[in-house]
């Protein structure tokens, strides 16, 4: 009866074998492999699925969102685009340079999408506001925190150095002290500044870019305001706060309330 019952049971558990690997999840490798072979082969549609099923996985890489932001700019040129596609384009080059900041390919790709939403505006009879960022976003962006911290850190060893180089009797020394001091404390207030204002920054706020034709401001109950200019398509905004639906926003020096689903926030490297 044993060997019988041998071959059914191996079959069985050969069967449940295959089935357990064929629920094995694709690896980020293959899966992006398939979504470059397909916008290659002009599946736009195909290669939008794969790329937003490696971001909805948490994989968060410069590649993926970089060709995430050509797809759906193929498949606009292919006169097959939908409501917020350049929106969505803007978000995934805006999402590469994000996590790998001297791409310029992906810097000047979403400076594109933004000046073809501001044609389309323009050809709509519409006007376009251009805003800047506040000058304290533009001097916390001029350099990530990490380097902000190195240069406070060389800043508070400059004013140790001088610190010391005072209490020589030399002559020289005592100059080159007298000099250091100063200006070693005067970089170190800057520069611990700047990686201070940095990190709240980065902790207290998140990137998106607005995903439809124009993000409506709204008051806290989610009533439209007339008054309020829209944010147009493609913009870079900074999420504030999240309630029940709507998101607190800036937008260069303007703050207000959106629907949420009116963005889509740019996914970020884990800080050391």
């Amino acid at each position: 009866m044993k060997p019988k019952a041998f071959f059914p049971g191996m079959a069985i558990l050969a069967f449940c074998c295959g089935l357990a690997w064929a629920e094995e999840p694709v690896s980020h490798e293959r899966l992006f492999d398939d979504g470059v072979r397909a916008l290659q082969q002009g599946d736009h549609n195909r290669a939008i699925t794969i790329f937003e099923t490696l971001a909805d996985r948490g994989f968060v890489h410069p590649d993926v969102a970089y060709n995430r932001g050509m797809a759906y700019l193929a498949r606009i040129r292919a006169k097959q685009g939908r409501p917020g596609d350049l929106g969505r384009a803007a978000a995934g080059f805006e999402e590469a340079s994000l996590v790998r900041p001297d791409d310029e390919q992906a810097i000047h790709a979403a400076e594109r999408v933004r000046a073809e939403v501001a044609r389309t505006t323009a050809r709509s009879g519409r006007s376009q506001v251009v805003v800047s960022p506040s000058l304290d976003r533009i001097l916390a962006g001029l350099a990530p925190e990490a380097v902000w911290a190195w240069l406070a850190l060389v800043a508070s060893l400059t004013l140790s150095t001088g610190l010391v180089l005072r209490q020589r009797k030399a002559s020289a020394a005592h100059l080159a002290g007298t000099i250091a001091t100063p200006i070693g404390l005067m970089a170190l207030m800057v520069f611990a500044s700047l990686a201070g204002w940095s990190r709240h920054i980065r902790r207290s706020t998140a990137p998106a870019v607005v995903v439809v034709a124009e993000a409506r401001i709204v008051d806290e109950q989610g009533t439209a305001l007339p008054k309020e200019e829209p944010i147009p398509e493609a913009s870079r905004v900074e999420v504030l706060e999240r309630r029940a639906g709507l998101s607190k926003i800036r937008y260069g020096q303007r703050e207000g309330w959106t629907h949420t689903t009116s963005l889509r926030e740019l996914a970020r490297p884990r800080a050391e």
